[in-house]
């Protein structure tokens, strides 16, 4: 995975022998995703997962087509992460590159954790949302002086390419397929369901990685999707700042025993601060968007324009402090499996009922 830098230390994933192991290791050499490493260490077992703390790591080198271009798109993040910091402060920077990129380097500690108790620290992880504007905005740029079938290829290219610039993340890897697949639809002139889609992004990030089964971030990242598809239906059609919190009530029904079994904490005032903040993320996604595309050819207008967010980052940053002070999170010690698949099985029935009627 591409590594997450916590003040001194770098901490990733490897695998080995299909297990997953979290290294964590000091700072520097610079790891990137894509680098083949040569770790050697001792690997503990700990709440049935294996760690290794601060191992001797040996760089190789890789001289093949796949690891120079992920060499040459990891350097494109170091400048876009460079970019940013110098435009604006922390913890600005280091937010907008989250909503924008899935980017969590150099974010304080503590606006990290207000993020998480808020309830909204799922907008500086990319998602499904950052693919859409993504391949719809080059689909659109391209559309005007190209064919629809060369535009829309142009897309899945960008889509590829976002995936690698964001770090691979499973919720990426979910949201990338299933826009691989729409577009692919599009070019053949046959039309897809978004449900077929997800589906089959899940059935065949499984088949390449079994283990992904385990992963918290592929389930929520699955079943969010499959809430807002099949729970968010069921509500009144809203637009703007009601859509959000709906798309927000939907997610959370879909996810709330994974959450709660995994991370045993629950904010109250989620619904809330979701419905206050997330009509920004769309226009600081543009804006900031933008901006770096704008700064890797000229650092000056680039800059400029991602100073033009700084106005609604300090709104979210001002949304999350406040209700990051006032608290309201429920603490769960332990969720039986027999809750979890009761509520899945209950909620399932409801949907069923519901399309019927």
């Amino acid at each position: 995975s591409q590594p997450q830098v916590f003040g001194s230390r770098q901490v990733f994933t490897a695998n080995y022998k299909n297990q997953k192991i979290r290294v964590t290791t000091s700072r520097f050499p610079e790891l990137n995703y894509g680098n083949f490493v040569a770790i050697s260490g001792d690997i503990s077992n700990k709440d049935n997962r294996l760690l290794m703390y601060f191992p001797k790591i040996e760089v190789l080198k890789d001289k093949s087509f796949f690891g120079k271009s992920l060499k040459t798109i990891n350097n494109l993040r170091q400048k876009l992460i460079s970019l940013f910091s110098q435009a604006l402060p922390s913890p600005s920077s280091s937010l907008l590159m989250g909503i924008i990129f899935g980017i969590k380097q150099q974010m304080p500690k503590d606006f990290a954790e207000n993020l998480k108790t808020t309830g909204v620290f799922h907008v500086i992880a990319a998602s499904g949302m950052n693919v859409t504007l993504i391949a719809g905005f080059i689909s659109t740029l391209f559309a005007f002086f190209l064919k629809r079938q060369i535009a829309i290829a142009l897309s899945i290219l960008g889509i590829i390419f976002y995936a690698v610039l964001a770090g691979l993340q499973a919720s990426i890897i979910r949201a990338s397929i299933m826009g691989i697949l729409v577009f692919s639809a599009q070019i053949m002139g046959r039309q897809t369901l978004a449900v077929n889609g997800l589906f089959l992004a899940g059935f065949l990030m499984l088949f390449l990685d079994p283990t992904l089964i385990s992963d918290i971030g592929f389930q929520l990242s699955f079943v969010a999707t499959a809430g807002i598809l099949f729970i968010k239906p069921l509500f009144a059609k809203k637009d703007g700042l009601g859509s959000n919190v709906l798309t927000t009530i939907a997610v959370q029904i879909a996810t709330l025993p994974i959450l709660l079994s995994n991370f045993g904490t629950y904010s109250i005032y989620s619904v809330l601060v979701n419905g206050l903040v997330l009509w920004t993320v769309s226009i600081l996604m543009a804006i900031g968007g933008i901006g770096a595309l704008l700064g890797l050819i000229l650092e000056p207008l680039g800059q400029l324009l991602i100073y033009l967010c700084y106005p609604l980052l300090i709104y979210f940053e001002s949304i999350v402090q406040i209700f990051g002070k006032i608290g309201g999170v429920i603490n769960v010690q332990s969720i039986p499996w027999q809750f979890i698949v009761g509520y899945y099985c209950l909620l399932t029935s409801i949907l069923i009922i519901f399309k019927k009627k």
